[in-house]
């Protein structure tokens, strides 16, 4: 496990892990895997933003799995430890500044603001740029062991 990860008490799951874990990638399911077993057995509150929800949601949707967006949001919604963190306006002041000073999407700036504003102390993704963005620690999917 990452040192990052073993220290933190409050993870935001990136949509790249949430997006690699439900399409059970085979390099990395077995990673994002062992982080939420990881935070589940430590007691530890993993953050995901409804920007996530939106994004998972949407694919479901455009495959015609509209039941599949439910099921995801049932997850979000009552799995224990898992807070899906709704978009409030300090959020998307903060998501506006990280898109207007870095080169990011609005989905992306507006999933690292919610981790800023939500209080987590590590970010998992697949998004290298969010670490010149933020002092909280970020861990890329490809460095979990």
């Amino acid at each position: 496990m990452n040192k990052a990860l073993e220290r933190s008490r409050v993870l935001f799951l990136d949509t790249g892990a949430v997006v690699r874990l439900l399409q059970m990638h085979p390099d990395y399911y077995p990673v994002v895997s062992s982080v939420l077993d990881f935070a589940y057995e430590n007691n530890l509150t993993v953050l995901i933003s409804n920007v996530t929800l939106f994004e998972i949601s949407k694919k479901a949707f455009a495959a015609g799995e509209g039941l599949l967006s439910r099921q995801y949001r049932e997850f979000f919604e009552h799995s224990r430890n898992v807070k899906a963190c709704e978009v409030t306006g300090e959020i998307a002041v903060k998501a506006a500044e990280f898109a207007g000073t870095h080169k990011l999407k609005n989905e992306e700036s507006l999933r690292l603001a919610t981790a800023y504003v939500c209080g987590a102390d590590c970010i998992l993704t697949d998004c290298v740029a969010f670490r010149d963005m933020t002092d909280i620690p970020v861990v890329l999917l490809d460095e979990v062991e």
